[in-house]
């Protein structure tokens, strides 16, 4: 069952690729100069300031996590179906956050997770040049591993989020138990891809250029070694090391073609 995570990641890699042209016409670049470095770090630090505001706002008596999330999902769902149906993005984004609200289930969550990870994935990628995307790939696989086995907020909030049926999750159950994984977990080597796509020159393979199929394909292995071990060893365990680490692997093997 856990193998419908890597068609779910190749999904939203495909796509992302896809999407170039879109975003593109669409203006949806978020950085000026895309072969800054420091991109990264403005990156990182917007994740560093959403990951403690919900960890906060999670932690308070009055409990306004839900409607915090919901008006999040619906704002950047409406940004990544912008490029695609024009204003019809917001009738649509108001669907699915009423949805996510009112009749939550895993279908649902995964459509909006998977909506939300080709947007979040076009848009990053198409504004940010690979080294950038490296240097940001590898300061959050570590980050991960620190929020993961080492402080372990990360696995609160996860379990806050997954209560709520935010789309920050791609959820699949089985029997009395979920399996999840982290929309990051999927997004973070996606951008690389898409980075790869749209600033290298490379000969293609059918649509996409080696240093990006070589991307998806060291984040894919990364991704199968993560689900074996977490079939080895039980219980939460960071994604990104495994996922990020292959995506850089796979495309810096790709410069040596």
């Amino acid at each position: 069952m856990r193998l419908i995570f890597a068609f779910i990641f190749l999904l939203v890699n495909l796509f992302s690729i896809f999407s170039i042209r879109s975003f593109e016409s669409a203006g949806m670049v978020v950085f000026e100069d895309p072969s800054d470095v420091s991109n990264s770090l403005i990156y990182f630090a917007l994740i560093l300031s959403f990951t403690a505001v919900l960890l906060f706002v999670s932690k308070t008596k009055v409990n306004i996590l839900p409607a915090m999330i919901s008006t999040l999902t619906f704002l950047a769902m409406f940004y990544a179906l912008l490029p695609y149906v024009g204003l019809l993005a917001i009738v649509i984004s108001f669907a699915i956050t009423f949805l996510l609200v009112k009749k939550p289930n895993w279908i649902v969550i995964n459509i909006s997770a998977f909506l939300l990870s080709v947007g979040i994935a076009t848009m990053f990628g198409i504004s940010l040049a690979p080294v950038p995307v490296i240097v940001l790939l590898a300061i959050l696989a570590i980050y991960d591993a620190i929020s993961v086995y080492k402080t372990k907020h990360m696995i609160s909030l996860a379990e806050s989020v997954s209560k709520i049926n935010a789309p920050m999750l791609f959820v699949i159950p089985r029997g009395n138990e979920k399996m999840m994984l982290g929309v990051g977990d999927v997004v973070l080597p996606t951008i690389l891809a898409v980075s790869a796509q749209k600033f290298l020159e490379a000969p293609l393979i059918a649509f996409i250029k080696i240093p990006a199929l070589f991307t998806v394909l060291g984040g894919l292995i990364g991704l199968l070694l993560l689900i074996y071990f977490v079939e080895k060893k039980k219980g939460a365990h960071a994604g990104l090391p495994f996922i990020n680490s292959g995506a850089i692997l796979g495309f810096l093997a790709s410069q040596f073609i």
